[in-house]
């Protein structure tokens, strides 16, 4: 999956229909990604789905201007990521 795709994704899912604001939503997924891999690890969003939906609550809180509460309501299921992919990494090795 492509930037496009995951822009296009995360529009549908918050019902966003027009294409103006693209830019700024593609660079605050980006800014969200690299925020919750520095949290749980690093993921494939197209594999680890936990972690793409904490990628697009996070760029909804941040678009939301409400970033403070997300870490707060999101608490359980970061940490739920962060051991399974240390789960992830064990049994890899």
């Amino acid at each position: 999956m492509n930037e496009k795709d995951f822009i296009e994704e995360y529009k549908a899912r918050f019902r966003i229909f027009n294409s103006s604001e693209d830019g700024d939503i593609g660079k605050q997924l980006n800014d969200s990604y690299k925020d919750i891999k520095s949290l749980i690890g690093n993921f494939d969003p197209t594999e680890y789905s936990k972690g793409k939906e904490l990628v697009y609550e996070r760029t909804r809180y941040l678009r939301n201007e409400s970033l403070e509460y997300f870490y707060g309501n999101f608490q359980t299921m970061i940490m739920d990521a962060s051991v399974d992919l240390v789960g992830d990494t064990k049994n890899a090795n």
